[in-house]
């Protein structure tokens, strides 16, 4: 198992019905190696708390794991529809993630890659969204 600091840029693209909403950040992270999985570790600092991201990268599937001020697990494999409890201070809400494609550039010598996921996203209330969701990153210099 290896272990290498990275910096890690996250982008966001979020459609739900006409409105649009894009964020993007650089933070600092950890890329970890185990066997043929990747994993992508992350702090953020948000309005309600700090939140612990990993994100396990294998050659099929993602799952992302949050923990903190926000919690969930949710798996992404392309075609596939998952189910999981988006759980929050104020309160828990179950969603339904249905995988539309998985993109993942990964040279592990360059110690670099991307990774985009995009799929649409079912809250309760018939509230669809489509989601794009791009982390990239690259060795942090020493």
């Amino acid at each position: 198992m290896s272990d290498h600091p990275i910096n890690l840029t996250i982008e966001s693209r979020i459609q739900s019905g006409k409105e649009k909403e894009t964020s993007n950040h650089t933070i600092q992270g950890k890329l970890i190696e185990k066997g043929n999985s990747l994993y992508l570790r992350y702090e953020e600092d948000l309005e309600i708390g700090q939140v612990s991201t990993t994100v396990k990268i294998d050659n099929q599937q993602v799952t992302v794991i949050r923990r903190g001020a926000l919690s969930m697990r949710q798996s992404f494999a392309p075609g596939q529809l998952s189910e999981s409890l988006y759980k929050t201070p104020f309160g828990s809400m179950p969603m339904q993630i249905r995988t539309e494609r998985i993109e993942q550039l990964v040279d592990r010598e360059q110690n670099k890659g991307r990774l985009t996921l995009r799929y649409m996203l079912y809250l309760e209330e018939d509230e669809t969204q489509r989601h794009e969701l791009s982390l990239s990153w690259k060795g942090a210099s020493q």
